[in-house]
């Protein structure tokens, strides 16, 4: 049993790949609202970014792409196709003004990525189409740490099953879980109810060895912002650089539909932000 137990840890490491169960009790936050992130992350690392704030209207990519962003490109799904209401045509675009790419605003506070699963939502993510946003970016990364920041509201509409994972080209068939959340419920997820806007900081270091493995950059920021709050556990191990990464999400606590008992409170999916930390891969 031990034997088994050991080689499977071993392929975990190797293969870069953690599934944790998220245990809420484990999870390292670090405060709420807009205040509470880390800033300067891979996809502004300069916190000089500018949203087009009024992104309701069916304008195409150019027109919305936030101004200062340090990605190349972004996908999103879900993604209503021509001939169809601009829900949210692209990841620029929301008709109620929570587009995909909200996640990197850093404004947890007032702006959140928000799909309702009746209104261009396809009934809520599943395994076989879930929801995510992909960001591109200029060259490949290794990544050391993310954030994640729950929206201001709706604590129902909270990922429940979701994974961050990375790709070398973004396309459908080729990406890799480099960290897997499959929670049952509120014990064994990091999103808790209660305070709204949390941050949770995921790390693929303890204290012991993060300054080690982050930036000069970043463990400044780190060691502000943990105030001497220790992170005990490595969350994931460091995977390969990739160019491509993405939240992806399976499941939300309000369970996937098109029915909607409550029209002040319709079932749906929403993420406040999400900062990516990473060191360039060797040799670029």
């Amino acid at each position: 049993m031990r034997k088994s137990f050991v080689l499977s840890v071993i392929s975990l490491v190797a293969t870069g790949m953690f599934l944790f169960p998220c245990p809420a009790d484990a999870a390292v936050r670090v405060g709420s609202g807009d205040g509470s992130l880390l800033g300067g992350d891979l996809t502004d690392p300069n916190d000089k970014i500018t949203p087009v704030e009024d992104c309701g209207g069916d304008l195409p990519e150019d027109k919305l792409k936030p101004e200062n962003c340090a990605w190349v490109s972004m996908q999103c799904a879900p993604a209503n196709p021509p001939g169809t209401p601009p829900h949210q045509r692209h990841p620029y675009q929301s008709w109620q003004g929570s587009p995909a790419s909200a996640i990197f605003w850093n404004k947890p506070e007032s702006k959140k990525w928000y799909v309702g699963f009746k209104d261009g939502g396809n009934g809520g993510p599943t395994t076989a189409a879930p929801y995510f946003a992909a960001v591109e970016l200029k060259e490949p990364v290794t990544l050391t740490h993310f954030t994640l920041t729950t929206s201001p509201d709706m604590p129902d509409r909270d990922p429940k099953s979701w994974a961050i994972q990375g790709s070398n080209t973004g396309r459908d068939d080729d990406w890799t879980d480099i960290f897997k959340c499959e929670a049952k419920d509120r014990d064994t997820s990091p999103f808790q109810e209660y305070p709204r806007n949390e941050t949770t900081l995921f790390t693929s270091f303890t204290s012991a060895d993060m300054a080690q493995l982050v930036s000069a950059t970043d463990l400044k920021k780190l060691e502000t912002k943990l105030a001497g709050k220790p992170v005990p556990t490595a969350d994931f191990a460091a995977p390969k650089a990739y160019k491509w990464y993405r939240f992806v999400c399976y499941s939300c606590f309000n369970p996937s539909t098109t029915e909607i008992a409550d029209p002040a409170r319709p079932p749906g999916f929403s993420l406040g932000q999400m900062e990516l930390f990473g060191v360039p891969a060797k040799g670029n």
